[in-house]
């Protein structure tokens, strides 16, 4: 078929394939058609001649496709004469066609070039990288500038050859390293020479005047290098009073292609002999063009995008953490520099303007300079005792604080977390107390400062408008407004320094409290009213806000009151303690709830997030509470001032349920109520009235009409009252047996819809409708009880006994509604749920009878079937059925004791017989990570099952069999787990892969499994095979994410028995090698050095698995009737 014909279907079938009409089916087999015919042998001459003949953008690429396809596929296998034909060829095109061609397609031109270099250059193709200098050195009359054209190949050929893909060998990527290295000077001095170039010709109307005096270079006799503030004497643009520049497209695309080349070659060039002063000279010049915001370039590239481009090469610099000695001069060039930008941008007077009209690119790459900048190489700047410390952070809070968006000054809030974690570090590195206190001295007045701004700007008194702007009704997956989750990020590192200077921060602190508070309980709310005046409601508004920001701060830095510090701060800490309970107490002794019908709704929003955030604020400090307990029972010490604050505390708490206010206010209460039971434990606690009070309440059903959750902390709360041990009380004084009654009946009245069932379970077997109206029943008691169960599940024997007393009647409840419900995935979920956190809390106040029988229930009513159609079909609920029962098991294995040990065997049946063949074939993880955990588990936990003590291992007779390194029963078993694992490393699923791969380390680790293996199962060679399908899995790439790990493992493996591994494991590997010579096989052993290191080892399996790779692709690129020899 003529060239021309082939043009004009490749048109037409291209044309079609894109049209928004043509349906899948077609394209389908539009697109078979053209992959038979690139396939085709000499297909690649059509696809040069329709290069050079049609401009159609589709064909075009397809075209292009197909010569990289045999480039990269089959380049090997072509004829010589073929292979100079399609090098001269595409030069030509380049080089006659590339102002016709769009720059994507001449970009995709170039690839294929550069693809061909990879392989041929330099013995089949000298002139390829003379050439791509050439084209980006200067243009010719004929074929016009190709500077932007070669530059963009110089860029491209860095990014193939710097780092090739695996479709090479590993030497020839060494080579081609090596090469490339070569043409780094002269890649650079092309580059440089192209910016300065343009430069000149684009900006020299521009240029300052009296900029002309050349710059000292590092290691001259200039005094101080550190003099990064003063001017810079390179050629900057001038303010000059003209606001237009003309920059042509083609200079435009040169200096972007240019910078962008230097990107990619910062990435991996060494630096200290590549970098030179007249280079990082041009990089600022263009770095500096991103501040002039009141020039534009009117039909061209903006100076913003070109200011980007340069700030991105500087980034990639300082990205090396690394940095060669001889390098760190270039390093403090590149400081001056950019703080001379951040001066710029920071010396007007209204420096939010100036910001504001920089591009917002632009203003990310510097504040991402200067995060680098802190984080990677501030330690070794700030040492020198000429860096102005102190200047440099006047500037550094300049900008932040002028930022014109929220996200950039969340930004560059990150740039201080990581100067303070620094100053943190030195701290508790420091020796001694003097050097702590210089330490401290030095940045003390800088950071008080610096909090001080951050206070001020979250107030709303102070910063109003702009806070404003963040959304504070839309929450995200964790319950946070926009406006909180900035708060919180601001309070964060407020905390941190407060931790430093905590005395200072607190005078700072407390009278904010102090002075908001006093608005909130002095205003006459009875007199508020949308008629009130706007500015008065406004004012109201702002020190409200402003409230429930500074009780959230003191909430955040309740630890500086705790431990060493309780007697040095107590009178600081008990201070803000009674203005919280104050505040909280005020709150919940006025009706602003019932007078929200007169108040402004933004006010009503108001008093409920200050109420919210008093109980919030509350919480942390009962921890000091625990502490002045504590404090007060070893001193023998009156509990009068604790008693005052804890009935001050649930004053301010319990009526609070009792009353028609907002959930949140009801959530941070009770969770405030749950800390005080939980973390102080007063034996005068559940005596007082308000508490007895609340337990009638709870028994009567009060607290129903409140959030579930809510509720919830409620019951754990007054359970945990009577459950928890109060401390420092002898045994004898606890009243265990009055405090067991009445959680009894405390529980009881909580469930008693759902302890009514018993009488019913007969009727529930057969009356659907009853059945149905029961789940709720069930599931509202079921998760009630997890919750106790799980509060109480790190307490003592005793506490532990009581609670199993209360819900024992449940559990046996429970287990005659198991199999009633076992077609109800949703009940059953819940049912599963309270036995596994009953599992976990309670197993030995179960008993080994009630525990055996449980587990048998369970596994006998999930029959094969059961699993198969509670898995297979996608249930979700179902699935976390099966999930929750095999964490169950994995419990009942975990635990230390000999009564669990007769379960192993049916365990084991249940994990690998019934559950594993079900989820082995299935894609889906679902399943798969709960049944290798439990495997992992049975392994550890129950390693002398499998392996015996010698004298055990004597008495057994089951199959017991002996090796060089010990003894295995119950072989079969042990086995199939293996097998099991072994599967798990040919599925797709990569969280599977990596759980399996850790596991099997662990178990190395602690129990020598990979030993075992291979000296007790020697003739089943269970530790190679893995080690078969980890290969296999690095040379298929099925999961390259895991590279590395798998690399380890593999080494940790084959260190077993090094001699093994290179004398006989490989050569089996190449020997079942598919795709490869023998003479390639021979090479590939002989190439695999016998380095037992961990770093040479895998160095050596890596260059093995790429050129085992490589062979394949070279064989496969062969034409049909090849002979190898």
């Amino acid at each position: 078929m003529a060239s021309d014909e082939i043009l004009i279907g490749l048109e037409r079938f291209l044309t079609e394939f894109f049209h928004p009409s043509t349906n899948n089916h077609r394209k389908h087999e539009i697109e078979e058609q053209l992959t038979r015919f690139g396939n085709q042998t000499g297909a690649w001459k059509h696809c040069l001649h329709v290069l050079t003949h049609t401009r159609n953008e589709y064909v075009l690429m397809y075209c292009l496709s197909v010569l990289e396809n045999l480039v990269n596929k089959m380049w090997v296998g072509c004829d010589p004469n073929c292979k100079a034909a399609i090098r001269t060829n595409l030069n030509q095109i380049l080089l006659h066609h590339h102002k016709e061609l769009p720059m994507f397609i001449s970009h995709k031109l170039v690839k294929v070039i550069v693809d061909i270099g990879r392989v041929d250059w330099p013995m089949f193709y000298p002139t390829f990288f003379t050439s791509l200098l050439h084209l980006a050195s200067a243009g010719t009359q004929d074929h016009g500038d190709t500077r932007a054209l070669g530059l963009a190949a110089l860029r491209i050929a860095s990014e193939e050859l710097a780092a090739p893909r695996e479709d090479i060998s590993a030497y020839r990527k060494e080579e081609l390293k090596k090469l490339l290295l070569l043409q780094v000077p002269d890649i650079l001095s092309v580059v440089t020479g192209s910016l300065k170039e343009e430069w000149s010709n684009s900006f020299k109307n521009f240029l300052h005047p009296s900029m002309s005096t050349p710059p000292p270079s590092p290691g001259s006799s200039h005094t101080n290098l550190f003099d990064i503030f003063s001017t810079p004497s390179e050629e900057m643009l001038s303010s000059s009073s003209s606001t237009s520049i003309e920059i042509s497209q083609n200079s435009s695309s040169i200096m972007i292609q240019a910078l962008e080349c230097l990107c990619h070659l910062f990435s991996w060039i060494p630096l200290s002999t590549n970098i030179s002063n007249d280079l990082l000279s041009t990089i600022f010049q263009y770095a500096s063009l991103g501040t002039h915001s009141n020039l534009t370039t009117p039909g061209s590239t903006s100076l913003s995008t070109l200011g980007c481009h340069a700030m991105t090469c500087i980034n990639e610099l300082l990205t090396k953490n690394c940095i060669p000695s001889n390098f760190e001069d270039y390093l403090l060039r590149i400081f001056r520099q950019t703080f001379h930008i951040l001066q710029q941008l920071t010396k007007t007077d209204n420096p939010r303007d100036t910001l504001e009209r920089l591009d917002e690119n632009y203003l990310g790459k510097f504040i991402e300079f200067l995060r680098l900048f802190v984080s990677s190489h501030f330690s070794r700047i700030e040492s020198n005792s000429s860096f102005p410390l102190v200047h440099f952070f006047t500037l550094l809070f300049k900008f932040t604080f002028n930022q014109p968006s929220h996200e950039h000054y969340l930004n560059c809030l990150d740039i201080w977390e990581i100067f303070v974690d620094y100053v943190v570090t030195k701290v508790e590195q420091s020796k001694d107390h003097l050097q702590t206190k210089a330490l401290l001295d030095r940045y003390k007045d800088g950071l008080i400062v610096y909090a001080t701004a951050i206070i001020q700007h979250v107030q709303f008194r102070c910063n109003r408008e702009h806070l404003e702007e963040l959304d504070n009704s839309m929450s995200d997956d964790n319950g946070h407004t926009e406006w909180q989750n900035y708060l919180i990020e601001n309070l964060e590192i407020l905390a941190k320094i407060c931790n430093l200077f905590p005395k200072e921060m607190m005078s700072v602190l407390y009278p904010i409290l102090e002075e908001t508070s006093t608005v909130y309980v002095e205003t006459e709310w009875g007199m508020v009213s949308p008629s009130s005046g706007e500015q008065d409601i406004m004012r109201l508004h702002c020190s409200l806000k402003d409230l429930a920001t500074v009780l959230q701060a003191f909430g955040r830095v309740s630890d500086l009151f705790l431990t060493e510090f309780f007697h040095e701060r107590f009178d600081n800490a008990l201070a803000v303690i009674e203005k919280f309970l104050n505040i909280a107490l005020y709150g919940s002794r006025m009706n602003f709830y019932e007078l929200s019908s007169r108040l402004p709704s933004t006010l009503c929003a108001d008093v409920t997030e200050v109420h919210a955030e008093v109980l919030a604020a509350l919480q942390p400090y009962t921890h000091w509470l625990s502490q002045l307990y504590s404090e007060a029972q070893h001193a023998g010490h009156s509990q009068a001032q604790l008693s005052q604050l804890l009935n001050a505390y649930v004053d301010a708490i319990v009526p609070v349920f009792s009353k028609q206010l907002p959930d949140k206010v009801a959530l941070s209460a009770a969770h405030t109520l749950f800390s005080v039971a939980t973390t102080i434990r007063a034996t005068f606690l559940s005596q007082s009235t308000v508490i007895e009070k609340l337990f009638s309440d709870v028994t009567n059903g009060s607290c129903n009409k409140l959030q579930t959750r809510t509720q919830h902390l409620i019951f754990k709360a007054l359970s945990n009252l009577l459950l928890f041990p109060w401390p420092n009380t002898p045994e004898s004084e606890q009243k265990w047996e009055a405090r067991e009654k009445g959680h009894s009946e405390f529980i009881k009245s909580l469930l008693v819809d759902f302890l009514s069932l018993t009488d019913n379970v007969a009727r529930l077997q057969t009356d659907k409708d009853m059945k149905e109206r029961a789940k709720p029943v069930i599931h509202r008691a079921l998760l009630i009880v997890i919750d106790l169960v799980e509060a109480i599940s790190e307490e003592v024997v005793k506490t532990r006994q009581l609670c199993y007393n209360s819900v024992k009647e449940s559990i046996t409840l429970s287990m005659e509604l198991f199999p009633i419900y076992i077609d109800h995935p949703d009940t059953t979920e819940v049912v599963m749920s309270l036995f596994l956190s009953v599992f976990g809390a309670l197993r030995r106040q179960m008993g080994v009878d009630l525990i055996a029988r449980t587990i048998q229930s369970f596994i006998s009513k999930f029959s094969h079937d059961q699993l198969e159609q509670t898995i297979l079909h996608e249930n979700v609920a179902g699935v976390r059925v099966v999930e929750k029962l095999l964490k169950i098991l994995r419990m009942v294995i975990d635990d230390p004791g000999n009564a669990f040990k007769s379960f192993t065997p049916s365990i084991i049946v249940f994990a690998v017989q019934q559950i594993h063949p079900i989820v082995s074939q299935r894609p889906s993880p679902d399943v798969k990570g709960a049944l290798f955990d439990l495997l992992h588990h049975l392994l550890l936990r129950r390693h002398r099952y499998f392996f015996p003590s010698p004298v055990l291992a004597s008495m057994l007779t089951d199959g017991t069999m002996s090796g060089k390194g010990g003894t295995i029963a119950h072989k079969p078993q042990f086995l199939a787990i293996m097998s099991a694992y072994g599967n798990s490393f040919l599925q797709p699923d990569i969280a599977v892969f990596k759980q399996n791969l850790e596991a099997l380390e662990d178990l190395n680790t602690k129990q020598k499994i990979y030993v075992k293996l291979h000296h007790i199962l020697t003739q089943e060679g269970v530790l190679f095979q893995f080690v078969n399908v980890l290969i296999q899995a690095l040379v298929l790439k099925s999961h390259d994410l895991l590279q590395d790990d798998v690399c380890t493992v593999v080494y940790n493996m084959s260190s077993v028995d090094f001699n093994f591994f290179h004398s006989h494991f490989i050569q089996q590997f190449l020997h079942n090698s598919h795709g490869v010579t023998q003479d390639q096989k021979n090479t590939l052993y002989q190439a695999f050095n016998q380095d037992t290191d961990l770093p040479s080892f895998i160095s050596n399996l890596r260059r093995f698995v790429n050129d085992l790779r490589y062979y394949r692709l070279c064989n496969s690129s062969l034409p049909e009737g090849t002979v190898n020899f």
